[in-house]
């Protein structure tokens, strides 16, 4: 059987980053960006004043300094508020008020606050400065202090947040070219499944699998797309396969066991979809299917994951998302590499690595790692304390507590 690392290169291979569309910046939070944007002037695109106070020039406190003066009286000229163009520039012997955001008069190099001055709103004609407030470009900002015109703005791959939303505001970038986002069919199979809403039955399980993974897809910013349940039929199996066929990526949940009813390896033969690889060296997950099929140039990722919903659970986050975030443009994914301390003593059971599910937090400025108590594959109840998994090893022997283990976080981010 194939490694997780080798399976992974595969199905990476097989991922082609998907194309663009333009979109308001107003539906852009959280789509991917397409192209490298530059800034189309410069920012601020003026001088301005960080603060409420007096525009002034520090020649008035040299003059002042060399005639022995600690403090400064000085005639206001003008009001200038945010969104007003000053009138007048600043003397030695004048300061114009000035509001945050304002732009700055002609001969200005610093801006003092109010609450460093003496002023009197019942005579605004002047106000008292001391001298050693004046400090050359102080609580201001020269244009193009933020950013120069030309400059990148933001880089292709940046997945749009709030921050960045105002960003292309300030910049005026009303339309944004953003990578289209995959489509996801999810296809649950077997004739033991139940909808979730239903009560149960003697034999019967209720569907948990396609919830679960649309609930992925939709946290790798894909568009899942429900396609039920397909029962353990080559006709019904067959039907929901063409219909997955349609998007991008096409997960099948259970069926691709060695079982007498497991029929979804030949029926995805039967529809052109080539066999990249069919189990991989791990628990929970071995039996999983990777393949592609092609038609008319559009490329359909086929992901038949096992049935018990841990092992679709962990497939999903080691091998989809990663396929999804390459499809989706995102110049950086997600992390890999990390790494926590274990809280306690652990010993691994099993022949194959384990991906244990696991409670990962942060102490004294590390990651530490908490496996869960499991029962295998089919133990959904243990995931809902976990957020993420670690990696296992029997042939390691027990674990002690303080060890180094590898990690992943599932989902979207550290919850």
């Amino acid at each position: 059987m194939l490694t997780v690392s080798d399976a992974l290169a595969l199905v990476l291979v097989e991922a082609v980053r998907g194309t663009s569309e333009i979109v308001p910046l107003t539906n852009a939070l959280h789509r991917i960006l397409a192209v490298n944007l530059l800034t189309p002037h410069d920012s601020p695109p003026f001088h301005k004043s960080l603060m409420d106070g007096f525009a002034v020039t520090t020649a008035a406190a040299a003059a002042a300094a060399a005639s022995g003066q600690e403090m400064i009286r000085l005639a206001v000229v003008e009001t200038v508020t945010a969104g007003m163009v000053p009138e007048k520039s600043v003397a030695t012997t004048s300061a114009i008020r000035i509001m945050t955001g304002a732009p700055l008069p002609v001969g200005c190099d610093c801006v003092v606050p109010i609450e460093r001055t003496q002023f009197d709103e019942a005579f605004p004609d002047h106000v008292v400065i001391p001298c050693d407030a004046i400090i050359t470009e102080a609580n201001l900002m020269r244009q193009g202090g933020a950013a120069r015109e030309g400059s990148q703005l933001l880089a292709a791959g940046t997945q749009l947040q709030p921050q960045q939303i105002a960003a292309l505001a300030e910049f005026g970038e009303a339309s944004i070219d953003v990578y289209r986002r995959p489509t996801v069919a999810v296809l649950a199979t077997g004739d033991e499944l139940i909808p979730f809403d239903q009560p149960l039955r003697p034999g019967a399980i209720r569907n948990s699998n396609e919830p679960m993974l649309m609930a992925q897809a939709a946290t790798c910013g894909a568009c899942p797309v429900s396609l039920g349940v397909a029962r353990d039929t080559i006709d019904k199996l067959s039907l929901g396969i063409q219909q997955g066929l349609q998007h991008d990526v096409l997960l099948l949940s259970g069926g691709v066991s060695a079982g007498t009813l497991d029929l979804v390896p030949q029926q995805l033969a039967a529809a052109g979809v080539v066999q990249i690889f069919h189990g991989v060296d791990m628990k929970p997950g071995k039996p999983l299917w990777f393949g592609t099929r092609l038609f008319e140039s559009h490329t359909t990722l086929v992901f038949g994951l096992p049935g018990n919903p841990v092992s679709s659970l962990v497939c999903f986050e080691l091998f989809v998302r990663p396929a999804l975030e390459k499809i989706s443009g995102i110049c950086t994914q997600r992390e890999s590499g990390l790494t926590a301390r274990l809280s306690q003593p652990f010993t691994a059971k099993g022949s194959r690595p384990i991906y244990q599910p696991a409670v990962i937090s942060i102490h004294d400025g590390q990651f530490v790692v908490r496996p869960v108590a499991w029962n295998g594959s089919s133990d959904l109840k243990a995931t809902v304390e976990a957020n993420g998994m670690t990696l296992l090893s029997s042939g390691h022997g027990p674990y002690s507590a303080g060890e180094t283990v590898p990690v992943w976080f599932w989902g979207d981010g550290r919850h």
